[in-house]
């Protein structure tokens, strides 16, 4: 039952009046006999709406009227008089009465009318504070959400901007509510064009190639796309998504968009690609077989080499191998074993097992293997490890070492080592290991090993074959860098060495930035004796005298 507050300064039309609107059930009605005391009575209580004589002393009902607006925002009110001038109506109306009804003789006629325009008036009324409601929930929401987001209605006018989206552009909201013709592609492009949110909606054409990454899932789009004048000119690379909204028949009233700033994580994930391709580099250079299987045994990763030493083919790695069917049947429950092992990280020195090539010849072999971890779950996912074939020998087992994000197995036996150089500030690392091990050379002799320090141990009779070889692959007409030159060893003897790396990083502008590879001794060529004289003393080494 709805509160109606009646005006009028006619006693007898209140009293009748009241009894009639009482009566349908649907009202409980409270008189005034004129405006102020009605705003008075408006001060202590409620009413559901207002039903104002236009003709009334004092203050008339259009007055009373704009008073309510003012002091009571937007409750129902409708003028219901005995003028019917067209001046009346429109003054009325442009007050914002919710109605204007005219009093007549058919007394049973116009009590329907009024009761019928009062529910109405209250009815709208309330639709529209829903509404409204509604619209703010959905502000609210939305300026809740940590993503930069934004909503635009059918006609591609802005009706949501949150705070996320206003520390993001620097528009602020009040700046761009309202407008459209895609202005809101202005803080991104610089360049008024459709963007996710229109894209979604089939407004505008095919993407261009400013998106890195955009694909359709269903009504949503999922896009990346780099900003370079976000983040203070130092670019910001954007996460979007973006859908369709609907309105309550279901038919599809706008578009929202979020962004999300995802420049830290895409930073990770390049060098993480940085990473397994340098692991793919390595993989290749090693002189081992290397390889990567599931806890089920099932292979996913083998180098060129590995593939070799079983007789398989890269074709043959598509149709799915078991790593067990390659175990000879004597070895496969200890093999197992020592994978359950390998997988919960209990790493042990390596094992030698009898290992079955492709065409049955069966063939001893020391692998080592470790755990591989699912980043997500941090559980188990399988192991990796290397295989050395000892066909026709028996090989002291082999030091290797799992970097941690890269696969970085390093030869002790056969005097190998791994070297990676970075061409930005011609540092050396991974190295000293080796030198000191092969070269003699005592921990404190090579703390620091750059590009210019290695040139002084160089002999300077190869230092010019080392400079053709790196320049030919640098130039691309060599896939590998390969060389052998003499080092100065700590005993003032040369070692004869040998080389292999390849450019596994560049930039933009496809300028090497890193070089990686192995190093190990090999047998000496015969030189000039004075070419094989003693190296001078470089600055930082101070090998002894043969």
């Amino acid at each position: 039952m709805y509160s109606i507050l009646y005006v009028d300064d006619e006693e007898v039309l209140l009293a009748v009046n009241k009894i009639y609107l009482e009566k349908s059930g649907d009202f409980t009605v409270d008189t005034s006999s004129s405006a102020p005391e009605a705003l008075e009575k408006m001060r202590t209580r409620s009413y559901d709406a207002i039903v104002s004589d236009y003709d009334m002393p004092v203050m008339d009902g259009i007055a009373f009227l704009k008073e309510v607006r003012l002091n009571h925002g937007s409750m129902p009110f409708l003028i219901f008089t005995g003028k019917g001038r067209e001046e009346v109506v429109i003054e009325a109306v442009d007050s914002g009465a919710d109605f204007y009804i005219q009093k007549g003789q058919d007394m049973k006629g116009m009590i329907a009318e009024l009761r019928h325009k009062i529910l109405r008036a209250i009815e709208r009324r309330r639709m529209f504070n829903d509404l409204e409601h509604s619209r703010r929930q959905m502000t609210d929401i939305i300026n809740f959400l940590p993503d930069a987001t934004f909503v635009r209605d059918i006609e591609g006018r802005v009706i949501a901007w949150n705070k996320a989206m206003e520390g993001m552009t620097g528009i602020r909201a009040e700046d761009i509510l309202g407008h459209g013709d895609y202005e809101y592609s202005l803080p991104f492009y610089h360049e008024k064009c459709p963007i996710a949110a229109d894209l979604v909606l089939g407004d505008g054409p095919v993407p261009d190639n400013r998106y890195r990454y955009f694909v359709r899932e269903g009504e949503k789009i999922i896009s990346e796309v780099f900003i370079p004048h976000f983040n203070d000119g130092c670019g910001a690379n954007l996460w979007i998504a973006a859908g369709p909204l609907y309105d309550t028949t279901g038919a599809v009233s706008g578009a929202i968009a979020s962004f999300r700033d995802i420049t830290a994580s895409y930073e990770v994930r390049q060098a993480l690609d940085r990473s397994r391709e340098m692991n793919a580099g390595l993989a290749e250079m090693v002189p081992v077989g290397v390889f990567q299987s599931d806890l089920d045994g099932n292979l996913t990763f083998s180098n060129r080499l590995c593939q070799k030493i079983f007789g398989i083919a890269e074709s043959d790695l598509a149709g799915g191998i078991c790593v067990m069917d390659y175990i000879a049947p004597i070895d496969q429950e200890r093999a197992k074993a020592d994978i359950r092992n390998a997988a919960a990280g209990k790493h042990g020195s390596g094992q030698e097992y009898l290992l079955k090539r492709e065409d049955g010849s069966i063939f001893p072999a020391l692998v080592i293997g470790g755990p591989v971890t699912d980043p997500t779950t941090c559980n188990p996912a399988g192991i990796r490890g290397v295989i050395v074939d000892l066909t026709g020998r028996k090989r002291e087992a082999q030091k290797l070492f799992l970097s941690r994000e890269r696969l970085a197995l390093a030869l002790s036996a056969g005097e190998s080592g791994i070297w990676d150089v970075d061409l930005r500030n011609g540092e050396i690392h991974d190295i000293h290991q080796w030198a000191c091990q092969t070269l003699g050379y005592g921990e404190g002799d090579l703390l620091h090993i750059t590009t210019a320090t290695a040139a002084k141990m160089i002999h300077p009779v190869d230092l010019p074959a080392i400079v053709r070889a790196y320049s030919r692959h640098l130039a691309g007409e060599t896939p590998l860098f390969s060389c052998e030159f003499r080092l100065a060893a700590k005993d003032g003897q040369w070692k004869q060495v040998a080389i292999r790396g390849k450019i596994i990083e560049r930039d933009p502008d496809n300028k090497p930035l890193r070089i990686t590879g192995i190093i190990n001794t090999i047998s000496p060529k015969k030189v000039n004796p004075e070419e094989n004289a003693p190296p001078r003393c470089s600055p930082g080494l101070r090998p002894n005298a043969a």
